[in-house]
């Protein structure tokens, strides 16, 4: 597509840094005992939330880029374009857990699946990958599969309607039959990718100032959240139970699916960007591997902290964890991820396509 969604690119560094910020939140209080500002109240673990964000504007790109696209041909070069941007870089940043878990003789067969195979439900709960951000990957992966063979067989605003309707089957059969294909098949957060289709459907027909109505719905919907909490739709239990993971959908999915529809709508894609608009689409493209690399900077200034080596207080711990963490994403993108992508790629005109358009 020839626009370049900056406020897009905004919210998915947004969207990774929130989920950055609870886990340094986690490593502050639950694995050094320290207190935090965030900790013990809903604000502890509303980062999670960036995931359900990051899922309705994957659900919007790709149905946005892919607009137009019909036949086996179309769905081969997108299903390829999907796997070398999501899991080279995975697989790379996973490697020294693996060996790590390898060594230790922690690493499971469940476990190398969920890595290496997307594959994360083995039994009724769900096997986390080494990397523990790779849950969120499975699910990913999953939609693109279902999205290129609806090109395949479809193509169209027919791929939107085949998805929806094969998934709604799955989701019916899932709450009531306790079976691991469903659980994984049939997860109700599955429904956030498709609510981003939606958007890639009617944003452009939508009129403008609903825009600004669409963001100030969802910030009244977390608001709420906050204020009554979430009822563990914010833990492990939101993606093994179904039903739990329909209010997940409702409570942070509707609410995340506003916000990127409303900031989709307010932009104006035809205006020259200025210098913040294009420090936003660096740090979007940088997302991903903020998302990815902020584990291995836990886990190294974990090891510091518990050592001895260096003492922080707990907001202070959660402020350089985020700082580092930041730092080094952006840094794996320009020096792994960006060469990665140029290596994967066959030709200048498929290095175009890959170029991230949020």
């Amino acid at each position: 597509m020839g626009e370049r969604f900056y406020g897009v690119q905004a919210l998915r560094f947004a969207a990774a840094t929130a989920v950055v910020v609870t886990h340094a939140v986690d490593l502050a209080g639950t694995r050094l005992g320290l207190e935090t500002a965030l900790a013990g109240g809903t604000l502890e673990n509303f980062g999670a939330v960036g995931v359900d964000v990051f899922f309705v504007i994957s659900g919007f790109i790709i149905a946005t880029t892919t607009r137009g696209q019909a036949g086996v041909e179309a769905a081969g070069a997108f299903l390829w374009r999907r796997f070398r941007r999501v899991a080279p870089i995975y697989w790379l940043l996973s490697l020294p857990i693996l060996i790590g878990m390898a060594r230790g003789g922690t690493l499971s067969p469940e476990v190398a699946a969920a890595t290496f195979l997307f594959w994360p439900f083995s039994g009724l709960e769900m096997t986390f990958p080494a990397l523990g951000p790779g849950w969120t990957l499975c699910f990913e992966m999953l939609f693109y599969a279902g999205f290129g063979l609806a090109v395949a067989v479809a193509g169209g605003r027919r791929v939107g309607w085949l998805l929806i309707g094969a998934y709604a089957a799955m989701l019916a059969a899932g709450l009531v039959v306790a079976a691991p294909v469903l659980r994984f098949w049939g997860a109700p957060i599955i429904l956030e990718f498709l609510l981003g289709v939606g958007i890639a459907w009617v944003w452009r027909s939508a009129p403008r100032r609903l825009g600004v109505w669409a963001v100030g719905l969802a910030l009244v919907g977390f608001g709420l959240g906050l204020v009554f909490g979430y009822g563990g739709i914010d833990d492990v239990g939101a993606l093994n139970d179904p039903w739990n993971g329909l209010r997940r959908a409702a409570v942070w999915g509707l609410p995340s699916a506003l916000l990127v529809f409303g900031v989709v709508r307010m932009e104006r894609t035809d205006r020259a960007p200025g210098r913040l608009s294009r420090a936003a689409a660096f740090m979007g493209d940088a997302s991903y591997s903020i998302y990815l690399v902020h584990v291995l900077v836990i886990r190294t200034l974990g090891r510091i902290f518990e050592s001895g080596m260096v003492a922080l207080p707990g907001d202070a711990v959660v402020g350089l964890t985020v700082v580092g963490s930041l730092a080094a994403g952006a840094v794996v993108h320009v020096w792994v991820e960006r060469p990665l992508l140029k290596v994967m790629t066959p030709s200048p005109a498929g290095r175009g396509l890959e170029r991230p358009r949020a």
